[in-house]
């Protein structure tokens, strides 16, 4: 983004919307898309679905009816019952989908290689499309032995098809890795219209030395914000990252056919100027509250708290409405926030630190309203 705007500036923007026609109506895709994935050589639908808030397999099948074949789940999500719920909403067409999963108990090569066969049962399935280690942010935890060793070994088991690593915090770096590791297949990562440049760069490299990028956060929050006429900022959030040729597919969380039918109209649409000015108004709207993932406030608190995490599962109960995701978010988390008399933290992009802490620390002891 480039010029931030003003109040003023948003209402005179959204006035002016409806002198040039109103937004077209949410259609599914009329011919879905496809890309490639890196050097996999598999083609997937440019629109995937992000199953982890998914409970109902209705909306997977809703979802593969309308041209979507890239399908992301995890292990840990909703105490693994998120993998069966694809399970079932995938039966019978289980051949026609790209599945792929992930794993979050790391560090020690049996443990990935357990967590891959419970995900193998869960899902009905002889075989993972695409494997991925969850949630690396460092060059260290993407080349240790042991994770490579794993995917390794289950890939010569035939039980994966393909390895990758995901990424919600130091970004660049980490797809720089995966890169150089010469194992991973694909990279999970956070991509949308408020990274900064060298996160585009890095994505654009992974991609270029065969890398398959796959796009996640894509919504920037997803929060909620005042109606501008004929604009729609998710549509437009997920026509910027498809704007980016060297992105194979993108996984925004679809839990109602209204999000089914909004997600996969994207496919084969163009970012118009229309686009551009709901991005700037939604960007106004939320920027004082949403992460970009620059990990530039880690380790700045004199007391050790966890911001990144903190203000991640901040978006999770205001942007997704999901508490207990948030709350799940925020075990085991350092966040010494209650009792601060004042907070050293800044933030580059302009997030109120200090408040969004104290909201994370209520999160945790009582809810937030």
């Amino acid at each position: 983004m480039s010029t931030p705007l003003t109040r003023r500036d948003f209402l005179a923007l959204a006035a002016t919307v409806p002198l040039v026609g109103a937004a077209a109506p949410i259609a599914a895709a009329a011919v879905p898309t496809f890309r490639s994935l890196g050097r996999t050589g598999l083609r997937v639908s440019e629109v995937g679905m992000g199953v982890m808030l998914t409970s109902d397999p209705a909306h997977v099948r809703a979802a593969f009816d309308a041209g979507v074949n890239y399908f992301d789940t995890a292990r840990a999500y909703m105490g693994g019952r998120n993998e069966e719920t694809l399970a079932e909403g995938l039966k019978g067409r289980r051949q026609d989908a790209v599945v792929a999963t992930k794993c979050h108990v790391l560090g020690r090569k049996a443990l990935v290689v357990a967590t891959a066969e419970q995900s193998l049962k869960a899902l009905r399935t002889d075989v993972i499309d695409v494997f991925q280690l969850h949630g690396l942010s460092s060059r260290d935890q993407v080349l240790l032995p042991d994770h490579l060793e794993a995917v390794e070994e289950l890939r010569k088991a035939g039980k994966i098809r393909f390895a990758g690593v995901t990424t919600h915090s130091n970004m660049p770096q980490v797809l720089s890795a995966a890169v150089e590791a010469k194992v991973y297949d694909t990279v999970l990562t956070t991509f949308n219209f408020q990274v900064g440049e060298d996160m585009v760069e890095a994505a654009r490299t992974a991609a270029a030395a065969g890398v398959g990028v796959i796009a996640m956060k894509v919504m920037t929050g997803g929060y909620s914000m005042r109606p501008a006429p004929g604009l729609n900022p998710y549509q437009s959030a997920l026509r910027w990252v498809l704007q980016h040729s060297f992105v194979g597919t993108a996984i925004p969380s679809m839990t109602t056919y209204e999000q089914v039918r909004e997600n996969t109209g994207v496919m084969g649409t163009q970012h118009t100027w229309r686009d551009k000015a709901a991005l700037r108004l939604y960007a106004l709207a939320v920027g004082d509250r949403y992460c970009r993932g620059c990990g530039a406030c880690a380790g700045q608190c004199a007391d050790g708290a966890d911001v990144p995490t903190a203000l991640r599962a901040l978006m999770y109960a205001e942007g997704y409405g999901r508490l207990d995701l948030a709350r799940e978010t925020l075990v085991g988390v350092s966040l010494p926030c209650g009792s601060c008399a004042g907070c050293s933290v800044t933030c580059r992009k302009g997030v109120e630190v200090s408040e969004r802490m104290r909201r994370a620390a209520q999160l945790r002891e009582v809810g937030v309203g």
